[in-house]
């Protein structure tokens, strides 16, 4: 029997490259979004694998949307959330031809202009958490009534995070722990498999942008807390936080899905000491 893999947010900057993974892996896969769209091919391998993966549109606020496809579904992802809520929060990162980024750039895409102020689903509450308990609701009706066809306990997982930020509200990292408590809640229907990464970076980036400079930045202050500090002083290490790529991100959600024993939080130190 093959896996259906559903990925909610399939066309954005890390779930793309879970649908990349799944496909590597043999699952049957399937992406929601708000267009429908695939992602632009970003290398020459791009397009082998856009071209397994079925790319529909659906709203995640609205079940009627997606029902159909979670009824054979054996794996859903949520990789749709937020991390500012409006334009208010937006800052500049400016490289050193003085060309400036905008922040919106790092956030994750989910579909039409995410800061669009008359968008009442524009909140932590609402995408963080909210959108994650509802596809959680749809897919356990979904296996009520069909747990008997199925041999293995399906998955369901989430994309939290690691830390909150600075300057980033702590409705942020909230929203995400909210989200996590209530899905364990959900443990014996499906295996929630809580995922935690860090700042993410595309293997396959060929241009700087905004989250190239920050990936930098980052890097340079986690190479200073190892080589200076060794990591021995404990706010430190809390503060200044390692990076980790969206493939390597991929490769442990897949795994986690394919381990049957499997079942709760993958932590970022986890992820990165994955081979």
């Amino acid at each position: 029997m093959v896996s259906k893999l559903l990925v909610f947010g399939g066309n954005g900057f890390l779930g793309k490259r879970i649908c990349q993974e799944a496909v590597n892996n043999g699952f049957q896969v399937m992406s929601l979004s708000r267009s429908g769209r695939p992602p632009r091919p970003q290398s020459p391998q791009d397009k082998d694998w856009i071209g397994e993966v079925q790319w529909e549109a659906a709203d995640v606020f609205d079940p009627l949307s997606y029902n159909r496809h979670l009824r054979d579904a054996t794996d859903v992802v949520h990789s749709l959330g937020i991390l500012l809520e409006d334009e208010s929060y937006k800052v500049k990162v400016r490289n050193p031809l003085n060309k400036s980024f905008d922040f919106k750039s790092l956030m994750p895409s989910f579909g039409s202009n995410p800061l669009d102020k008359k968008n009442p689903n524009f909140t932590y509450e609402r995408m963080n958490k909210e959108s994650a308990l509802i596809l959680a609701q749809a897919f356990r009706q979904t296996l009520s009534s069909h747990e008997a066809k199925r041999r293995d306990m399906p998955t369901f997982t989430y994309i939290s995070a690691d830390k909150g930020f600075p300057l980033i509200p702590k409705g942020y990292i909230n929203s995400k722990r909210q989200a996590e408590a209530e899905l364990m809640h959900y443990e014996g229907l499906f295996r929630p498999i809580l995922v935690r990464p860090g700042f993410m970076f595309d293997e396959y980036k060929t241009t700087a942008d905004a989250r190239s400079y920050v990936h930098n930045g980052l890097e340079l202050l986690n190479c200073g807390n190892r080589v200076l500090l060794r990591n021995k002083l404990r706010f430190v290490n809390e503060l200044i936080r390692p990076t980790i790529s969206t493939q390597q991100v991929s490769r442990n959600i897949i795994s986690k899905i394919k381990d049957p024993s499997f079942s709760g939080i993958v932590s970022l130190e986890s992820m990165l000491s994955m081979n």
